[in-house]
């Protein structure tokens, strides 16, 4: 029953955020909308190529909400909502009049579009019923959310969707799945491109969405100069995704705890290795990789082993798969606790691993001065602070302490 409500729902939303596009185009028949799918880099290639179109272009993206719920509602106007009931309800009861308060024009939609299934509504397909892209971008594929999947082929031939219903693709054809099922007969191939953006580290894996950006800034006619001028100037990227931070004993952070998976975590690592010793890793979790999860894990461990002087590990996949040569904890305050009393002077320390029961944001909290605490809390340089997710937090931990 339950199930059945949360389709009607979605179908609802889908409904008037059909319209409020509709209503758009009609005052802006120019309107052109570029979709952006791949398990790696998607919200990363969302805000660089917001900046480097925005000086020219008024652009909106779906940042934050990439799902079968967060699409329609990011159309509708609406901030996502705290997942309480009644906040469910006032969205229900506020849907309609958005078609009559929401006037906002733009040029450009960057659109953001993850699945975690084959199956409706957390597919591609669904998406595509919400939101018809006029450029497709395919980054890559890995194992994300393999355990609802049958394979890397099911993965790649559902992305895949995106690209082979719209107008042009800009693919990175060096990914082998991503060549193999795109079937556009007007592609882009993505070429990779460094660029330095301050108060971030950017791994090579960051190349290929900085390159999808500009591939996607030249179709409206933006040199790659200026596009790289506008991406050094306006770009930024979410809290917990490659930030640098100062901790403790004079240590560098380098924040990467929003999440994680086999190729961020490897790319991640390999960066790692060209800095100085002390080299700390704090490896969480990779989450939903189904069948692979074991060899997943033992592959990063092996990458890690070469990266670091010392690897720290949390969460049970972590210490079932990891070998003896990582110290091993079930949560992240015991391993909060046993860093504090033997981090070294100067360390550079690499914090990856999933959302949900993982958090090494609150690890990352302990190991900061209080006075520089206060001021990346007051500027929301650290991931999933809200109440909401403090309260999950908390309540997770009294119920495994």
């Amino acid at each position: 029953m339950k199930q059945k409500i949360s389709l009607l729902f979605l179908k609802y939303l889908r409904f008037f955020a059909r319209l409020q596009l509709a209503k758009i185009n009609l005052i802006n028949p120019k309107l052109i909308i570029v979709g952006i799918t791949g398990s790696a880099g998607k919200t990363s290639t969302l805000l660089a190529a917001e900046a480097a179109l925005k000086p020219n272009f008024r652009v909106k993206t779906n940042y934050g909400g990439n799902s079968e719920s967060g699409i329609p509602l990011n159309i509708l106007g609406f901030k996502n909502p705290d997942f309480s009931l009644f906040s469910w309800l006032i969205v229900a009861l506020l849907t309609p009049f958005k078609l009559l308060t929401n006037w906002k024009i733009y040029d450009v939609y960057l659109v953001e579009m993850g699945i975690d299934s084959a199956q409706s509504p957390k597919n591609m397909s669904y998406l595509l019923s919400i939101v018809k892209p006029d450029i497709g971008v395919f980054l890559n594929v890995t194992p994300v959310h393999l355990e609802n999947f049958s394979s890397l082929d099911q993965i790649a031939e559902e992305k895949a969707k995106l690209i082979n219903n719209t107008q042009i693709a800009i693919i990175n054809k060096s990914d082998a799945l991503v060549k193999k099922y795109s079937k556009n007969k007007h592609t882009i191939s993505i070429k990779p491109v460094k660029i330095d953006i301050p108060n971030f580290v950017l791994p090579s894996i960051y190349d290929i969405s900085l390159g999808a950006a500009l591939a996607i800034a030249n179709y409206f006619k933006i040199n790659n100069s200026s596009s790289i001028n506008n991406i050094k100037n306006n770009f930024h990227l979410p809290p917990g995704r490659s930030s640098v931070l100062k901790g403790i004993n004079n240590s560098t952070i380098i924040d990467s705890s929003y999440n994680s998976s086999p190729l961020s975590a490897t790319e991640m690592l390999n960066f790692l290795a060209s800095y100085p010793s002390p080299k700390i890793t704090l490896l969480g979790d990779m989450r939903e990789l189904g069948a692979v999860s074991k060899i997943s894990h033992q592959n990063l461990y092996k990458t890690a082993l070469n990266s670091a002087d010392t690897i720290i590990s949390i969460g049970p996949l972590t210490s079932r798969f990891f070998g003896s040569k990582a110290k091993k904890f079930m949560y992240w305050w015991q391993a909060s606790d046993y860093l504090k009393n033997n981090l070294p002077q100067n360390a550079t320390i690499l914090v990856k691993g999933s959302q949900n029961t993982i958090f090494l944001e609150e690890l990352i909290k302990e190991l900061i001065p209080t006075n520089k605490l206060k001021h990346y809390l007051s500027n929301d340089l650290i991931c999933r602070q809200s109440k909401y997710w403090l309260k999950t937090k908390d309540l997770f931990k009294s119920s495994n302490s």
